[in-house]
Parts: C-alpha cells; structure tokens; sequence
C-alpha cells in the first residue's frame, strides 16, 4: 500500500511538473514565425490565389481570372465571362528553424527542418448577369503542418506531430456603378483545426513510463470582404479592398496522460476550453495595366493590421508581439500567341517579385520571393502553373519558402 501510494504521489507531481511547463512555455517560447497557429510559408495570407497571380508576385486585387477572386475583391466578378469555373492545387514547402520543442531547450536541430504539403488549394463557380456577378467559393489557404519530431536513445524516445488546416466557405456578389466602377461584398465563413501531439516513452527492464500530452481544437468564426474597382480606361484598372477583422474560436480539448502499466498505474487529467484567435483587418490597393495586346503588368499592396492579433488558449492570453506589416507584389504578363492541332491558342508567360515582411515586433523578418509561370489557354479551356520560391531575411537562418500551384478553368462559351 505504502509503495502504491509513493507512486501516486511521483506520478502526480509528474504531471503538475508537465502543467506547470505548460503554462511556463508562453513566456519561453519565442518563436515568432512558427507560433503553434501559423500559417506554414508566411502569416500574409489573404484568399487563395489562382495559379496566374502567383507568377505575377501574388497580384490580385486589381485583375482576375476565375471566381476565387472574390475571396479578395468581388467587384472583379464583373470582368470575367458569363459562366466559368476552376480549381486549383498546389505543392507548398518550406523550412523552419524554432517551432514547438524544435529548438527551444527540448530538441536541437542541425539544420533548418522542412516540410512540404500538397493538397487543393480553392474550386470556384461564377456567374455574370447584366450589372450583377455572383460567386461561390471553397478554399484551403492555411495549412498548419509541421515538421515530425522522433528522436531519443537508451531507452527514451520522444515524438511529436501537429497536423491542422484552415477551409474557407465563400459567397460574393457585385454590382456595376456608373463612371466604370464596380463594387463587391463577400460573406466568409473559416472553418480551422489544430492538433498536436506529444509522447515520450522511457523503458528499463523493469517498467515503461509514457507521458502523453495530447491537443486539439476546433474553430469557427465569419468575416465580410469587398472591393472597388474602377475601369479607368480600356487598359488601366485599379482597385481597393479590404477585409474585415473577426474572431475565430471554438472549443479546445487537453488530455495529460501519465502510464506505467506493470504498477497498473494510469492517471488522466483532461480539460476543455474555448480557444480564440483575434484576426487582423486588412486593406489594399492594386492595379492592372495591359500594355499592348501581348503585354500587361499588375501590382499589389497589402496591409495587415498585425498588431490587434491575439490568443487566448485554454483561458490563458499568449503573448504576441506583432507589428503591422505591408506586403507587395507585382509581375508582368506576355501572352504568345500560337496554333495547337490547327486551332488558335495562346501561352501565356508570366513572372513577378514579392516582398512579405512578417509581423514579429522583436525581430524584423521578410521574405523576398521570385515569382514565374506559363500555361494554355484554349477557347473555353486554360490551364495555369506558377510557382514562387522565397528566401527569408531577419532571423539569421535564412529560411525558405516555396509554393507551386496548378489552376484549370473551364468558361462556357456565349449561346
């Protein structure tokens, strides 16, 4: 009974140890770049772009080419055809260097560890009648993956995982003004999840002791977006957009788990909260430019109200030291002209340059990123693929970040 009791008694200050390096680790971790809730590649993230606005630096605001446009201006709707549809996908990487227990007194890396995640970034269907333009959109702009953790000797290992994404549930309507303005409003419901494991296990040849540390959550919030747009002339158009601020939240779940089988010992402690992440606003200008026929040119700007950002996780505000930011993008466009199976069709050539500082106030971060992309534009059919493939300045440890995307879309010819 006595020993029964000693064991109780070490497996609880074993825990209350884990709860109180819980709560300690807030005020260690100051990881900037790669918080538990960031967004893998960069924290500018606003819509999904399709794969041409990608190979022209991330340009957006002020031209489009399918309905996922109206996840950032839906004015744009009014310039594409009366139907059309698309669906894009992509292969995301990049590398990090503080993240979790990586390189934070738990585990050392050598190097920078990188990931990489492939999936469907956005599927779009939009309408134009007349003076009016709708559009519904289904999206994937955030993935929160990380790099695996397995490592340990002599008997002790330690792993970590965290998986989790963000899916965004989009309607957008516009209306054409007068003196060649359209403007547009978006509805958007964000749907995210995040979930994140640690075990570690060690053995001798009497008895096994795992300690279990298992998170996840669940949230939910809306937000509005819209956008202006003015035709300036037959070749300039410029725009303004902006989305709103909003709160994303929901429930949390925490499981501590301490087992050691052979003394039938197996001790649990759970809890529940509601999670919330404060989302920033957002405004921007862009401007498309067509040249000649072949050649055209667009630019954005991007500015992100970083510093209104927090958290509260399990009851306790994080701290996160955010600045605002302005992010840029431009490119330049050269359609070629050519004939596949006799048949008139052109291909496109584009690239670009971007500038994405992050929002951590301690240390000053960007990437700067080069952009490039071609593809095939039929009658009623066009495929796009770009990439851009960034460096990261600030840190000292030179990340990267790279994202090829894929873009297919179909627009019905007029009856």
């Amino acid at each position: 009974m006595e020993s029964g009791v000693k064991r109780s008694r070490l497996a609880i200050a074993v825990l209350a140890g884990c709860l109180c390096l819980c709560g300690a680790a807030p005020a260690q971790l100051v990881l900037g770049q790669y918080e538990d809730e960031a967004p893998l590649g960069t924290w500018n993230i606003l819509g999904s772009a399709a794969a041409a606005a990608v190979g022209l630096g991330g340009a957006q605001f002020a031209r489009a080419w399918d309905g996922s446009a109206s996840l950032v201006n839906p004015a744009l709707l009014l310039t594409l055809p009366r139907l059309s549809a698309s669906i894009s996908g992509s292969f995301t990487g990049a590398s990090l260097y503080r993240y979790s227990l990586v390189n934070t007194g738990v585990v050392q890396s050598s190097g920078n560890p990188s990931v990489a995640v492939v999936g469907v970034d956005q599927g779009s269907v939009a309408l134009r009648a007349g003076k009016w333009a709708l559009a519904a959109v289904v999206a994937g702009p955030e993935s929160y993956v990380r790099p695996a953790i397995s490592a340990g000797s002599a008997g002790y290992e330690l792993t970590f995982d965290q998986t989790g994404q963000l899916r965004i549930f989009h309607a957008g309507v516009a209306r054409r003004l007068p003196a060649g303005l359209s403007l547009g409003v978006g509805v958007n419901f964000a749907a995210g999840r995040l979930e994140r494991a640690t075990v570690e296990r060690a053995a001798d040849a009497q008895r096994v002791v795992t300690i279990t540390a298992d998170r996840s959550e669940r949230t939910r919030g809306f937000f509005l977006n819209g956008g202006l747009t003015w035709e300036a002339t037959g070749r300039l158009t410029a725009a303004l957009i902006v989305r709103s601020p909003y709160v994303r939240k929901g429930p949390g779940r925490s499981l501590l788990r301490y087992e050691v089988p052979v003394a039938g010992t197996d001790i649990r402690i759970d809890a529940e909260a509601t999670n919330s992440y404060r989302q920033p606003w957002v405004v921007g200008a862009g401007v498309s430019f067509r040249i000649t026929e072949a050649w055209s040119l667009a630019a954005d700007g991007a500015f992100f109200g970083w510093s209104r950002y927090g958290v509260t996780s399990f009851e306790e505000p994080l701290p996160r030291p955010f600045r605002n930011v302005l992010r840029v993008g431009g490119g330049v466009e050269h359609l070629a002209p050519s004939r596949l199976f006799g048949k008139p069709v052109r291909i496109p050539f584009r690239v670009g340059f971007s500038v994405d500082p992050q929002p951590m106030a301690t240390v000053h971060s960007s990437y700067f990123a080069l952009t490039f992309g071609t593809g095939l534009e039929l009658a009623a059919l066009a495929v796009d693929i770009s990439g851009g493939f960034g460096r990261e300045k600030g840190s000292g440890r030179s990340l990267k970040s790279g994202k090829i995307v894929l873009s297919v879309r179909y627009v019905a010819k007029p009856s």
